[in-house]
């Protein structure tokens, strides 16, 4: 019986690690300003490798600072739906997409900012660009949804998906944190938000874009739909931070532009309501370029005839 019960632990553990790809999630720390982080490090997860760099972003390691004044630095700041989740590679996020097809547009290396951490809300950006500053960066995209206009950080106690450390036992986490859910599923009703929470949510959203302002870095304001919301109404968080974006001149853009039209011929851009899975990272990243065109041309990319980016012209190539 112990030789079985030894085989069937060994069997449960290699399948949950080996087949699920559990055992090794991608971490959080505690933050007194910004609430929580992604920890930096490694992780191999369903699969897939999530890297998080020295600044906690989803991104490749770079310093501070840019290496050559020719470098070209992005930073897109949001929540989980701009940093992948662990259900993608490191190079199926739209952020590591918009890299390489920045690069390739503008001929120039090209450094793209992941900052972001899941249920990240306006507070804890703004914190983290605070604390960390706009490294060097020529131009800012914000990702926000509705409900960013009241997330306000909690500070309380981690979630079950935040954990600190690894799990000793691959099987352990399946058991903990896929398994009980199913069994008990947690309440789907989102959080009762009051007008004092509006109120702190939108403040930090101007907030942020003031930051970023005030450092000369264009910004511009991406609002993104649940699949839920594409075929409804304005939503009212949608119309607070569209409103505190064009008082302050930053161009406000539409995952919908791209999602709706997809959606409606039948692909499956979404994980679940929210969350984009590859091909909607794929979409996600077409939009980033397209903004990027707005906020950097002409000194990195400007649209051609038809719409799409293309390099400057060289010096010397009698380009005006």
């Amino acid at each position: 019986m112990c030789s079985l019960a030894l085989a069937a632990f060994i069997g449960t553990e290699f399948v949950a690690r080996f087949v699920l790809g559990l055992g090794d999630p991608p971490l959080f720390v505690a933050d007194p300003k910004i609430e929580y982080l992604n920890k930096p490090g490694h992780y191999h997860r369903f699969g897939h490798i999530v890297h998080v760099n020295q600044w906690s972003m989803r991104s490749p390691d770079f310093p501070q600072s840019k290496a050559s004044p020719n470098e070209l630095r992005v930073l897109v700041i949001g929540d989980s739906v701009v940093n992948g989740g662990a259900k993608l590679d490191n190079s199926q996020v739209a952020t590591d997409l918009f890299a390489r097809d920045l690069a390739t547009a503008s001929g120039r290396p090209v450094i793209v900012g992941n900052i972001s951490a899941g249920s990240w809300g306006p507070q804890n950006e703004l914190a983290y660009l605070e604390k960390f500053g706009t490294f060097d960066a020529d131009a800012a995209i914000v990702v926000w949804s509705s409900h960013d206009a009241w997330d306000i950080p909690g500070f309380g106690p981690f979630a079950i998906d935040q954990p600190t450390e690894k799990p000793i036992l691959a099987s352990y986490e399946a058991f903990r944190r896929y398994a009980i859910p199913m069994i008990v599923p947690p309440s789907s009703e989102s959080p009762a938000h009051s007008p004092q929470d509006v109120e702190k949510g939108v403040s930090s959203a101007r907030k942020l874009l003031e930051l970023i302002q005030s450092k000369n870095i264009p910004v511009a304001v991406i609002l993104h739909k649940t699949q839920k919301e594409l075929n409804g109404a304005e939503l009212e968080g949608d119309r607070a931070l569209a409103g505190v974006a064009e008082s302050l001149g930053v161009p406000v853009f539409q995952t919908a532009s791209l999602f709706a039209p997809a959606v409606r011929s039948g692909r499956s851009v979404f994980f679940d309501d929210i969350h984009p899975n590859a091909e909607g990272n794929r979409l996600l990243a077409d939009l980033y370029l397209r903004v990027a065109a707005d906020l950097l041309a002409p000194q990195a990319v400007r649209p051609d005839s038809s719409g799409a980016p293309v390099p400057p012209p060289s010096p010397g190539s009698g380009g005006k």
